[in-house]
Formats: structure tokens, C-alpha cells, sequence
């Protein structure tokens, strides 16, 4: 009897070993809401407690594939829980082709373009502030996120009196850099604005305008003579301040020029210094996206100190910060 069964059990393996693997199987979020968002609850139903948002074109993970309900990931934000069938699309067929978009893949992990949506915050449509501010909050602190809104993961806690360096302001939120070099977003509400950042031993910045140039000026105001102008795109560095004013070197030219705060931007441009995964969350525990090669230029958006977010033009997703300079 042993024995028999002992040769059930091991033909029993050899049929599970002889299975293909699974393919991760992903859809989109496709809601006819009025603002475009739908809630990911903590457990199958409707009412559930929500523990997320996530918005329309949202790409998703499905971790559990039920009958009305679906558990998923959102590989935006990185939350998981529940979502109600009506409101996600499936994407058909194992190669991962789809009816309305292009893909790209790695293994068996398909990522969907015509779910990308750029992150406004480091774009022009965005304002640039470069000001201190100050965490002031009824709660006694403020969180530090991943992403501009709630339905993004926390990387830290900002307590009350802390200064951050305000960088731009996108809607109701704003893009703050930390004293320990943790890049995320506050909202607004919770933050008091000082005065321009003091800069120390230069902070390399590139050009941001609607106009398509930047005025460099021989002093601090708008009355000083205009001496050249930058496009936008170009790099230069600034080693001071004076109001509302940054004072600027750009090799090659005038020593002593300024430039208006709000038209430099600094922390946005990364550049890949290796072969490195791209990921659907902030650790080697999510899912790899892709290889993103050395020498890749992408834009940062927040970091946690191990782990950054990007946009790479095609996905807005997570990489190793070792393997990013900036």
C-alpha cells in the first residue's frame, strides 16, 4: 500500500512539474465614474473598508481572479486589495495583445503603454517653487508620499517644525526634498512656505519655461539688464540666493548673472549607471517590469532613499536608487 502510494505521489509531481507557469495575468481600470477614480477595498463586497484609488487607465496586476470581484495590484501606486469586475479590462489573450493598445514585456510580465499617463509634476504644466517650508499639521506631522494623493504609499513622517525644500506644486499637493534626501509629496495644506532655499556648494537645476527660455539678468530683479537667455532643457547651477532670486554660473559666460527661482528646476533628470529592473513597487518583492540598460535617462519623482520612482517615458514605475545618479 506504501508503496503504491509513493508511486501516486511522485507521478503526481511529475505532472505538476510539467505545468507551465503561470503567466501574471494584467488588466486596466475602465470606469465610467464621473471622476474618473474607483476605490481597491480591503475585502470582496460593496461598502468595504477602502484601502485605495485607483483611476481610470489605471494598470493592473490580477493577484486573485474571483467571479464579480477581482483581488489586484495597482502598479501605480502599489495597492492591493479589491476591485468590482465591472470596472476593470481584461487584457485578452496570453501573448498579452490588446484590442486598443501596444505592449512591451519581460518574461511572462506585460505592461501596457495605453495605460501610461505622464505624472504632472515635473512637467510644465506644473509650477516650480523652490521655497522652504515649514510641517505644520493638526496631527502633529505630515506624510511624505510616493505620489501626489492619498491612494499613494507613505514613505515617511515629516513631524511638525520640520523644514523640507518645496520643489513645484502640482494641484494640491506638493513635491518636497527632505534633509535626508527623500524626495515624495505633502500636501499643501500641511505645509507653511518660507523663503527661497538657501543653496550651499551649488545644486545643478535645468530650465523650465512655458516661454521656451529663461532671462539670466546682470542682478536680482527684473530692472537689471537682461545678459542672455537659456532654453529650456539646458543646465546650469546655482550657489545662492537673494530673494526670490538665484544666483547662477554658467561655464563659459558671466560670472555673476541670477535667474528667477520659479524657471530652474532641480532634482528631476536621472540618469541609469547600470543594467537594473524596473519594478511595479518600491522593493525586490514587486514584480520586474523590465530591464532598463545604463546609461537610460529618466525622470525622478520620489525616492525613499533605496528605491526611486520614475517616469521613463513609457511607465511610471521603481528602480534601485544604487543604480541611478542625479
Amino acid at each position: 500500500m506504501k508503496r503504491l502510494f509513493s508511486l501516486l505521489l511522485a507521478l503526481a509531481l511529475l505532472v505538476i512539474m510539467a505545468l507551465p507557469a503561470m503567466a501574471e495575468q494584467y488588466a486596466y481600470v475602465k470606469t465610467p465614474t464621473k471622476d474618473g477614480t474607483v476605490y481597491v477595498r480591503s475585502v470582496a463586497g460593496a461598502g468595504k473598508p477602502v484601502v485605495g484609488v485607483a483611476n481610470n487607465g489605471d494598470a493592473l496586476l490580477i493577484l486573485k481572479k474571483g467571479n464579480t470581484w477581482h483581488k489586484v495590484r495597482v502598479i501605480r501606486t502599489g495597492t492591493e486589495g479589491y476591485m468590482y469586475g465591472a470596472y476593470i479590462q481584461f487584457i485578452n489573450g496570453s501573448s498579452g495583445s490588446s484590442s486598443s493598445g501596444s505592449s512591451s514585456s519581460s518574461g511572462s510580465s506585460y505592461y501596457y503603454h495605453d495605460t501610461y499617463i505622464p505624472d504632472p509634476s515635473v512637467s510644465d504644466s506644473d509650477t516650480v517653487i523652490n521655497k522652504y517650508g515649514n510641517v505644520s499639521s493638526s496631527d502633529g506631522y505630515a506624510n511624505l508620499r510616493w505620489g501626489p494623493g492619498t491612494s499613494y504609499g507613505v514613505i515617511t513622517r515629516e513631524y511638525n517644525g520640520t523644514q523640507v525644500w518645496v520643489l513645484e506644486q502640482n494641484g494640491a499637493w506638493y513635491r518636497c526634498a527632505d534633509n535626508s534626501g527623500r524626495i515624495g509629496y505633502i500636501n499643501r495644506n500641511l505645509l507653511v512656505l518660507g523663503s527661497t532655499v538657501s543653496i550651499s556648494g551649488g545644486r545643478s537645476g535645468v530650465i523650465r519655461s512655458s516661454d521656451g527660455y529663461a532671462s539670466v539678468r546682470s542682478g536680482p530683479s527684473t530692472s537689471y539688464a537682461q545678459l542672455y537667455t537659456l532654453s529650456v532643457g539646458q543646465t546650469i547651477t546655482a550657489y545662492t540666493c537673494s530673494g526670490d532670486w538665484l544666483r547662477v554660473n554658467v561655464p563659459g559666460s558671466w560670472s555673476d548673472a541670477f535667474i528667477y527661482r520659479a524657471l530652474l528646476r532641480f532634482y528631476s533628470r536621472a540618469r541609469t549607471t547600470g543594467n537594473v529592473n524596473l519594478r511595479t513597487g518600491p522593493s525586490t518583492s514587486y514584480s520586474k517590469l523590465r530591464v532598463v540598460y545604463s546609461g537610460t535617462n529618466v525622470t525622478l519623482l520620489a525616492t525613499d532613499g533605496s528605491f526611486c520612482r520614475v517616469d521613463t517615458g513609457k511607465e511610471i514605475a521603481y528602480l534601485s536608487r544604487k543604480y541611478l545618479s542625479y
